[in-house]
């Protein structure tokens, strides 16, 4: 009976151990992913002329995260997006994108990144989903009815499709937008100040369409000057200042406050 006794604790013992074991490999495993990054920038340069706009860049964003950049006018923000799209040249340094390099390379980077600007892209004339679809045969996707219905689903847009573009509100033009970013199915998504012009409660509808499709373990970089839209929607916001990131904050674990932050980096006179 004592033998049995033992026997069964010892069972429970090493079951303990074992499931506990499970418990933080998943946790570790799930962090790993978590932290690996997606881009990485290693010693950045960008000239134009004798202006060195981008000054030795180092940076990492991690898979799945929203990364958010700040700045003062003029200090790189949208030249940093423009360098990792391929659309200027960098004088020096490397750009890594899953472990390869793509540097100088915009034939590489159309594949995978998609990219809503404060300007739309779309066609007034076309409808809604005649937009999609001109779009997904630019970038030679081939999409049937059910996955573009699906795209614009995810943006609240589905009953709208035979809209004309031109005549819908600002707000449904910025999802119209954004979902033509998302034809070819980007891993990573940019965001460069995209709810300009809007008012507060379109800007939440339209991070509550960024919110669901994150969902799907895409990455995303955001430009904005709205400290307010970046506090809320990101996991990191990295403050440019000079042509170089001068600090990164991981605002959703410190729960900084970015207005503080920013004017610490860059002085009463940036913030704008």
């Amino acid at each position: 009976m004592y033998n049995a006794y033992k026997k069964t604790k010892s069972f429970s013992l090493n079951a303990f151990l074992f499931c506990f074991s499970c418990i933080i490999f998943i946790y570790a495993g799930i962090n790993i992913y978590i932290m690996e990054p997606l881009i990485i920038f290693e010693n950045v340069v960008k000239r134009f002329n004798s202006n060195r706009v981008l000054d030795d860049i180092s940076l990492e964003i991690r898979k799945g995260e929203v990364f958010g950049i700040i700045g003062r006018s003029g200090c790189g923000k949208s030249t940093l997006l423009k360098v990792l799209i391929g659309a200027y040249r960098v004088n020096s340094g490397r750009i890594i994108y899953d472990g390869k390099d793509v540097t100088n390379r915009p034939d590489k980077i159309k594949d995978f990144a998609g990219i809503t600007t404060q300007e739309n892209s779309f066609y007034d004339k076309l409808t809604v989903y005649e937009n999609l679809k001109y779009y997904a045969n630019l970038n030679n996707v081939r999409l049937g009815r059910a996955r573009l219905n699906e795209i614009l689903d995810s943006v609240g847009l589905l009953k709208s499709r035979n809209k004309i573009a031109g005549d819908m509100s600002g707000g449904m033009k910025r999802r119209l937008d954004f979902s033509i970013s998302l034809v070819h199915n980007p891993k990573l998504l940019i965001l460069d100040e995209p709810t300009t012009g809007l008012d507060p409660l379109l800007v939440k509808q339209f991070w509550k369409v960024v919110e669901n499709v994150r969902k799907e373990g895409k990455t995303i970089i955001v430009i904005s000057h709205l400290f307010s839209e970046l506090e809320d929607s990101c996991d990191r916001i990295g403050i440019m200042d000079k042509g170089r990131i001068a600090r990164i904050i991981p605002i959703k674990e410190k729960k900084s406050d970015l207005y503080k932050e920013f004017i610490e980096v860059v002085g009463e006179g940036g913030a704008r």
